[in-house]
């Protein structure tokens, strides 16, 4: 919840942020991401939006949810549109979140939309409408629609694109555990080894862009999912 407003909003919009309508744009912002509660992935595509932003120091280019065509659509296509300042310049991460509790089941679903996603005439629809959006405020504005301009061939998109995939999870050890010791972090971390490899299998070798794996081990999806709707009863 505490990411929800840097999630939603606009790069005008949080340039404009007053401190003194705090709550008003906060109770805006929930409503816009959440409406009534239908689209179930969203825990997922916030826990990318945070990872990014945090842990890769991204920007964010546009907020997904003003794809949607109405209050409760599920919104299609790739999770969220951010930049990083790689090495060599400029990346475009879009992201693919999976708010699953059985990893297996996460990597197949995300395996097939990977495929799709990046089809050429898939790529093409959705980067021209990724650029139609971005704000002339964005400060790469410009750089980004040339890059997602129709004429630049997709094998230079790609060169400059990342694909982080965030995939939760019902993690056994997480369960069996109440508190961060280091018996925890070992089995943690075996199972995250053995998650990963998982994934490795089964993604195609022959994609042609930079994959990120992000792995949230829930104690259960089932959990989280009715906090957060006991939190957002108080919002309504």
């Amino acid at each position: 919840m505490d990411w929800v407003l840097d999630f939603a909003l606009r790069h005008s919009e949080r340039k404009g942020f007053s401190h003194g309508r705090a709550l008003d744009a906060l109770r805006s912002a929930i409503r816009r991401t959440f409406g009534n509660g239908n689209d179930r992935g969203l825990p997922g595509e916030i826990l990318l939006h945070l990872a990014c932003r945090q842990f890769y120091g991204s920007d964010t280019v546009i907020a997904k949810i003003f794809f949607k065509t109405a209050t409760n659509d599920t919104v299609k296509g790739f999770d969220s549109v951010h930049v990083v300042h790689g090495e060599d310049g400029l990346e475009i991460w879009l992201g693919e979140a999976k708010f699953y509790s059985s990893l297996p089941h996460a990597v197949r679903s995300v395996v097939k939309e990977l495929e799709q996603h990046l089809g050429a005439d898939y790529l093409q629809d959705e980067r021209l409408m990724i650029a139609s959006k971005i704000e002339d405020i964005h400060p790469h504005a410009q750089e980004l629609r040339s890059l997602l301009h129709k004429n630049t061939p997709l094998e230079e998109l790609f060169t400059r694109v990342t694909i982080p995939v965030l995939l939760t999870y019902d993690s056994a050890v997480t369960g069996a555990h109440t508190s961060v010791c280091q018996e925890y972090k070992d089995q943690l971390e075996e199972e995250l080894r053995s998650g990963w490899t998982y994934f490795e299998q089964r993604i195609p070798s022959s994609l042609p862009v930079t994959v990120r794996l992000i792995l949230v081990p829930l104690a259960t999806k089932e959990i989280l999912t009715a906090a957060l709707k006991q939190e957002l009863r108080q919002w309504r």
